[in-house]
């Protein structure tokens, strides 16, 4: 008579289905307004990069014959990206100015 004990496979794939599980559990020391005012910072570079790229191609107009200038509607296309992104990257460092480091993150 034959005995197949398959208990020792199944708790070693439990263990290790387990420590899989365990890894994306990982504990942070980042508070929700923290990660929001990195988001917030992130967001307004980015807008600000847009803003520059826009300004950076309406300047280029100037160089091609025959080509409109930017007028009307398209100008509100600057202060949308520059403002917004400006006011986006003041805002996340708001929030992420209680971020200090160290253990005790008081002042």
């Amino acid at each position: 008579m034959i005995i197949c004990n398959h208990s020792s496979r199944e708790n070693n794939l439990y263990i290790s289905l387990s420590s899989i599980v365990n890894v994306n559990k990982m504990a942070t020391n980042l508070k929700m307004h923290e990660h929001f005012g990195l988001l917030l910072v992130f967001l307004g570079a980015t807008w600000l990069g847009f803003g520059l790229y826009g300004t950076l191609l309406a300047a280029n107009r100037l160089l091609l014959a025959n080509v409109p200038l930017i007028a009307g509607k398209e100008l509100l296309i600057f202060p949308i990206f520059y403002g917004l992104g400006a006011l986006m990257l003041v805002f996340g460092k708001i929030e992420l100015r209680e971020a200090l480091p160290g253990k005790n993150r008081r002042r």
